[in-house]
């Protein structure tokens, strides 16, 4: 049994020409989830009723509990079937709904996307918004998404454990999808219609707040790292003092040796734990975040060095200087290797 299901807040008639349309050309069940809507919609979600099913929440809770709540409704049905996602506003024409629903049926197990081309005349908004969060997704992740923002996107219901497992209430959520199912299961994308209705003025996506949101994980790391590097050089900084009398190389090697060691254990706890959530053994991670951290101290001693020998500058604010070209050097390994996510390419 195939599933099309439509979250819809203050929507106009336009969902109810859709609603025909689909009703009239497929055997798609109708699935409409009102978000907490107006009593002025209260007309149109009446009509949506004879042809679909509607589902109500008393207050707007965002299009992400809103899909949850046809998920759960879906799940408990017990039918193996394809689900399809699509927006109340009358953007998806019929035939790429059922081209997504056809691509998820042929290729179970993947989350396939309806991608618009960008290409023409498209408000600035969603060029902008788009290129922003494909860009940031493409860095974080490694895949390539085309379009990140699509709210058309199919999949089989034995996916429904799964997408109601990802965090999430409002916009953030779908961006979330994507941003955990690439761990777990291709992405797919089918190329649709680019269709911009009023300029678009009905979408609630938020460029800048919802583009970030993908780069909460960079956030994260950087404030476990600026927590690391403030025990680093706290240590660092009293280990200069008590070893004022040796020899300036022996000097910035104890101290910058020191202080590496407590630090590592600290960034190594914090990263696993908090910033990568990584359920991958101690020994697995630790010995790779071992190598990770003898080669920034080597490096991180080394460029200390050479830079004292070519400006001749204190010594406490040379750490800081390469405390933060080293920054993106961790990151890297980090994510990449040491607390490395399986990730699937884009078809």
């Amino acid at each position: 049994m195939d599933y099309l299901v439509i979250p819809a807040y203050e929507p106009d008639f336009n969902l109810i020409r859709l609603l025909k349309k689909v009703r009239e050309k497929s055997d798609f069940n109708l699935i409409v989830i009102n978000d907490g809507s107006s009593a002025s919609c209260n007309r149109i979600f009446e009509q949506a009723s004879h042809y679909a099913t509607v589902l109500h929440h008393s207050t707007n809770q965002g299009k992400g509990q809103a899909l949850k709540t046809a998920f759960h409704y879906i799940q408990s049905q017990n039918d193996y079937g394809i689900v399809v996602t699509a927006d109340a506003d009358g953007q998806h024409k019929l035939w790429d709904i059922l081209r997504v629903a056809n691509c998820a049926q042929e290729q179970p197990q993947k989350l396939i996307l309806g991608a618009r081309a960008f290409t023409g005349k498209v408000p600035l908004r969603s060029r902008f918004g788009n290129s922003l969060t494909r860009l940031l997704f493409k860095q974080q992740t490694g895949v390539a998404v085309s379009d990140t923002q699509t709210g058309l996107r199919a999949f089989t219901s034995n996916m429904l454990p799964f997408m109601l497992s990802i965090e999430g209430q409002r916009y953030e959520y779908e961006m979330n999808i994507l941003l955990q199912a690439c761990k777990v299961y291709p992405i797919v994308e089918v190329p649709i219609e680019t269709i911009y209705i009023d300029d678009n003025k009905t979408s609630h996506f938020r460029p800048i707040q919802d583009g970030l949101m993908i780069y909460k994980d960079m956030f994260k790391f950087a404030l476990s790292s600026l927590s690391s590097f403030i025990v680093d050089y706290l240590v660092y900084a009293i280990a200069l003092l008590f070893l004022v009398a040796v020899p300036i190389t022996l000097r910035i090697l104890l101290a910058n040796g020191i202080a590496r060691v407590t630090s590592s254990v600290f960034n190594y706890s914090t990263n696993k734990k908090l910033v990568f959530k990584n359920e991958d053994s101690l020994l697995k991670t630790g010995s790779s975040y071992l190598g990770l951290a003898i080669g920034l101290f080597i490096l991180d001693t080394a460029l200390i060095r050479l830079f004292y020998t070519i400006f001749n500058g204190n010594l406490l604010l040379i750490k800081i200087l390469v405390g933060i070209l080293l920054f993106s050097l961790s990151w890297f390994i980090q994510k990449k290797f040491v607390f490395k996510e399986r990730t699937h390419p884009i078809s």
